[in-house]
């Protein structure tokens, strides 16, 4: 989902916490911490998320004109996952209990067993494919404290979430109407009426 060409479609968050003095260096040191890490075939995870460069999946050496442009904080939030279909795993893992019932004289295999083939059967057939990535792309308004996220995936934005905590200390807090009346500056009655708002149902005549 681009920022910077297709589909306009965002979800937006508030930042609560304020910009530090030295944010800039700050940030970077993070966000270059936090840059994605591409799956490999023996790696123990079966997804892995990172920053990546906004507009670029596979652009990966972040720098500081990459990433803050013209009061904006710029950046790919990039999955990686396997994608090995089900059916050749399956016949994979029968062929490899075969074998190895065969080489042991047994006809049952441990349940300890069972989990250490399949381990050992995903990690053969990963490298014969790739991983699927995604990327998403998000656009920190930092004179705003807004962030937008190309995404309406509650997973994916979940993930993303927390990936910002971890590298900013900042709560995304979505947008909505109660917290953005408070961002626009509701007083006190104002906040107390919301409280005392109750849904209203409405009756669906028959025909």
């Amino acid at each position: 989902m681009p920022a910077l060409k297709g589909s306009l479609t965002y979800a937006r968050f508030f930042v609560q916490e304020a910009l530090p003095d030295d944010f800039r260096q700050r940030f970077m040191k993070s966000i270059r911490h936090r840059a994605m890490r591409p799956l490999q075939a023996d790696d123990e995870e079966s997804q892995r998320s990172g920053w990546c460069a906004v507009g670029e999946p596979f652009e990966l050496e972040l720098d500081y004109d990459r990433v803050f442009y013209d009061g904006f904080v710029n950046l790919g939030f990039r999955t990686d996952h396997w994608a090995i279909p089900a059916q050749l795993l399956r016949a994979k893992l029968r062929e490899a209990e075969a074998a190895y019932l065969q080489k042991k004289g047994r006809e049952r295999l441990s349940r300890s067993e069972k989990t250490e083939l399949k381990e050992l059967i995903t990690r053969k057939l990963r490298k014969s494919f790739v991983p699927v990535t995604r990327a998403v792309d998000l656009s920190w308004s930092l004179s705003e404290n807004v962030v937008r996220f190309f995404s309406q995936s509650p997973r994916t934005t979940l993930a993303m979430t927390e990936l910002f905590k971890k590298s900013f200390g900042s709560e995304l807090v979505p947008e909505a109407p109660y917290t953005l009346a408070l961002r626009l500056g509701a007083v006190a009655a104002e906040d107390k009426l919301w409280d005392e708002l109750e849904p209203t149902v409405i009756p669906v005549q028959e025909r």
